[in-house]
């Protein structure tokens, strides 16, 4: 793509260390670039709050000029805003998290394009799906939780018309066959969830060695 350094470097700032929710995206995103090549580096901040774009922004513009990332993924509430700018600065790229991030942005086409993706919570199909339960067998679990995913429907990736734009056409049949690989339980995504902090940062360490 344009503006791509190809050194093969990918980017990502949290706002939080030591957040499981956080970490378990990026345990997901090393595993999922790594899956579709084992040569990509990965390079990473926390800012340190939730709502302090301006210290986003020069990480980000860190990793896009220093480290030569070419896009960055944002999980950093408020503070993702200043990764989203950089990357309009700079030219390169950045996925978004929770919702379709780029619908921020309308008025401001500059920033918008610069979305390759965000990562989706479809919490709306959980709920669904627990009403349903209740409808169906006339019972709710109470006191229990269940983790849903990829084959739930859970969570997913948008797929407008700037992902058709920028992800190639190898990039899509690997994601679909990430998809039915995990779907199916072929490939097994390490999470965060249930492990300590030594555990977790030893397991993103060897992650990105």
């Amino acid at each position: 793509l344009e503006g791509t350094s190809g050194n093969k470097t990918i980017g990502f700032i949290g706002g939080m260390d030591e957040s499981v929710v956080i970490q378990e995206f990026f345990l997901g995103y090393i595993q999922g670039a790594k899956y579709f090549d084992p040569e990509i580096k990965v390079v990473y901040n926390y800012v340190g709050a939730w709502g302090d774009p301006d210290t986003a922004r020069t990480q980000a513009l860190t990793q896009f000029n220093d480290a030569k990332a070419d896009v960055i993924f944002a999980c950093a509430g408020g503070s993702g805003n200043g990764v989203h700018t950089a990357a309009a600065e700079g030219g390169k790229y950045v996925v978004g998290v929770d919702s379709d991030q780029s619908l921020m942005y309308g008025g401001d086409p500059e920033i918008q394009s610069r979305f390759v993706t965000s990562v989706l919570k479809l919490s709306g199909n959980g709920i669904y799906r627990t009403i349903e339960e209740f409808l169906d067998n006339g019972t709710l679990p109470f006191g229990e939780y269940k983790v849903l995913g990829l084959k739930e429907d859970a969570v997913g990736l948008v797929e407008n018309d700037l992902f058709n734009q920028y992800v190639s056409e190898a990039g899509k049949t690997a994601l679909e066959k990430a998809r039915e690989d995990i779907s199916s339980g072929k490939v097994t995504v390490e999470g965060a969830l249930g492990k300590d902090q030594a555990t977790i940062k030893a397991l993103i360490a060897d992650l990105i060695k």
